[in-house]
C-alpha cells in the first residue's frame, strides 16, 4: 500500500509545469473590417491565383520556381534541420540505453594477491549495458521538447512564407516584364511615327515652307524617343535576369505569353475579415509559434532551480577469459538513483529566467508588430487595386483625348493656323499617356498579386504541397 502511495506522489510530481500558461495575445487594434470593402467574395483566396490570370507561360514559370529556387530549397532543408533538433530534444523524454565493451591486455603488479600460477600479464574482457532516465518532476524535459516542437512549426511556416514570397515575386517580375515589353512596343511605334515626321519636316524645309527650326525640333523629339528605347532595352534584360534568379537558373531570355492588357481579372477580390489573417498568414503563425516556444523556455529556466533526479542502472560482465565472460560468476549489475541540485551559481539560474522572460516579451511585440504589418499590407493592396482600376479608365480617356488633340494639331498646322510646337506637345503627351496607360494596366495585376500575397490563403498550402520530393527531407 505504501508503494502505491509513493507511485501516486511521483505521478503528481511529474505533472508539475513551471511554464506560464499560454494564451494567444489579444490584439486591441484589430480592425473590424478593411478601409476599402471588396465585392463580397472571400473564398477566392484559396485558388492558385496565378492560374486565374489566364497565362500558361506564367503557370509554367511558377512551377519551375517551386522546383528549382535555391532560397526555397534552403528553407526546406532548414525545416529538416529543426526536425532533427526536435528529435534530439524529445529524446530526453525516454530512457537512454547504451552499451559498451572492451578487450584489454593488462599487466597487474606482482605484489598483488593472486592465486599461484596467475600470469600478471593477462587479457581482460568486459561488456556493459547502461540505462539512464531523468524523472521529469518539474517539466524541464517536457518544456524543452515543446519549445523545440514549436520552433519546428515556426520553420514550417517560414518555409510557407518563402513559398508565398517566391510565387508573388515571380508573378510580379513577369508582369513587370510584360509591362516593359508593352512600353517598348509603344516606343517603337512612336519612333516610326516620328521618323515620318522628320521626313515631312525635311521635305517642307527643303521646299521652303518652314524654317530649319522645325526640322531640328522634329529630330530632337525623335532622338528623345530613341533614348527611351535604349533605357527600356536596358531594363528588360535586367528584369529577365531577376526572373531567371527566381527560377533558379543562370540569366537567360524569358518566354513570353499574354500581353499586359490580355490578363484576366478574377470575378471577385479576396479579403475576408482582418481576424482571418491570424489563421492564414504563415508569417503570423510562425511568429506565434516562436512566442509559444519562448513561453516554454521560461518553464525550462525555472525548473533549473529544482533538483534533477534520474534513475540509473548497469548490467554487464567482466572476465579474464573470453569463454567465461557470459557465465554467471562474471555478471555485474547496479541499480539506483542520482540526485543533482544547484546550490550556488552566482546568479546564473536567475539570469537564465530573466533572459527567457525577456525573450518572451520581445517575441510578443514581434508577433503584434507582424499582425499590424499584415493589416497594413492588405489595406495597401486593396487601396492600390481599387484605385488602379479607376486609373486605367482615366488613362484610356486621356489617350483618346490626346490622340484627338494630335489629329487636330496636325490639321491646323497644315492649314498654317498653329506652329509646330503645338504638334510636338501633342505628340509628347500622347506618348506619355500611352506609357502611363500601360503602367496602370500592369498596376492592376501587380496590386492583385499583392492582395493574394497579403491575405495568404489555402493556395499557399497547395503550392507548398507541390514541392518536389527530391528537395524534401531524407
Amino acid at each position: 500500500m505504501r508503494s502505491v502511495k509513493y507511485l501516486l506522489v511521483c505521478v503528481l510530481l511529474t505533472g508539475c509545469n513551471f511554464a506560464p500558461r499560454y494564451q494567444r495575445p489579444c490584439m486591441e487594434e484589430t480592425p473590424p473590417c478593411w478601409r476599402f470593402e471588396n465585392d463580397g467574395g472571400s473564398t477566392c483566396d484559396n485558388v492558385r491565383f496565378w492560374e486565374e490570370l489566364g497565362d500558361p507561360v506564367l503557370d509554367a514559370l511558377i512551377v519551375q520556381a517551386l522546383e528549382n529556387n535555391k532560397d526555397l530549397k534552403t528553407a526546406m532543408w532548414r525545416v529538416c534541420e529543426y526536425y532533427g533538433r526536435f528529435e534530439i530534444a524529445n529524446s530526453a523524454r525516454f530512457p537512454q540505453i547504451n552499451s559498451q565493451g572492451s578487450v584489454l591486455k593488462e599487466r597487474f603488479p606482482e605484489s598483488s594477491f593472486f592465486p599461484p600460477g596467475f600470469d600478471p600479464i593477462t587479457p581482460n574482457y568486459q561488456y556493459l549495458f547502461s540505462l539512464a532516465y531523468e524523472i521529469d518532476f518539474w517539466g524541464r524535459v517536457r518544456n524543452t521538447s515543446k519549445a523545440a516542437f514549436e520552433e519546428l512549426l515556426a520553420q514550417v511556416e517560414n518555409r510557407r512564407t518563402v513559398v508565398l514570397t517566391l510565387v508573388s515575386e515571380v508573378a510580379n517580375s513577369y508582369l513587370r516584364l510584360r509591362e516593359l515589353d508593352r512600353e517598348l512596343e509603344i516606343s517603337y511605334a512612336t519612333e516610326r511615327d516620328r521618323e515620318e515626321y522628320v521626313k515631312i519636316a525635311r521635305m517642307r524645309f527643303l521646299g521652303g515652307l518652314t524654317s530649319e527650326i522645325e526640322l531640328e525640333q522634329a529630330i530632337s523629339v525623335l532622338e528623345e524617343t530613341r533614348a527611351d528605347i535604349v533605357a527600356l532595352q536596358t531594363k528588360i534584360p535586367l528584369e529577365e535576369n531577376l526572373l531567371s534568379l527566381l527560377l533558379g537558373e543562370s540569366p537567360t531570355c524569358i518566354v513570353r505569353g499574354c500581353a499586359i492588357n490580355q490578363f484576366c481579372l478574377p470575378p471577385c477580390i479576396p479579403a475576408g475579415l482582418p481576424s482571418d489573417l491570424l489563421e492564414r498568414r504563415p508569417d503570423i503563425m510562425a511568429a506565434e509559434n516562436e512566442l509559444i516556444a519562448a513561453n516554454a523556455r521560461i518553464g525550462v529556466a525555472r525548473a533549473e532551480f529544482f533538483p534533477k533526479i534520474s534513475l540509473v542502472g548497469t548490467f554487464g560482465g567482466e572476465s579474464f577469459k573470453f569463454n567465461q565472460l557470459f557465465n554467471k560468476p562474471a555478471r555485474a549489475w547496479s541499480l539506483g538513483a542520482e540526485y543533482m541540485q544547484a546550490i550556488f551559481t552566482g546568479g546564473r539560474l536567475t539570469g537564465q529566467v530573466k533572459t527567457a522572460v525577456a525573450v518572451r516579451q520581445e517575441l510578443l511585440y514581434t508577433y503584434e508588430q507582424t499582425i499590424l504589418t499584415a493589416f497594413k499590407e492588405v489595406s495597401d493592396a486593396l487601396i492600390s487595386h481599387t484605385n488602379s482600376l479607376e486609373l486605367v479608365e482615366v488613362e484610356k480617356k486621356r489617350v483618346a483625348a490626346v490622340a484627338e488633340y494630335l489629329k487636330l494639331a496636325w490639321l491646323r498646322y497644315y492649314d498654317g493656323q498653329t506652329d509646330y510646337l503645338t504638334v510636338l506637345d501633342a505628340e509628347r503627351q500622347l506618348f506619355r499617356a500611352e506609357i502611363a496607360l500601360a503602367r496602370a494596366q500592369a498596376d492592376i495585376f501587380l496590386s492583385l498579386v499583392d492582395i493574394y500575397k497579403s491575405v495568404g490563403g489555402g493556395w499557399v498550402w497547395e503550392a507548398d504541397g507541390c514541392l518536389t520530393p527530391s528537395a524534401a527531407c531524407p
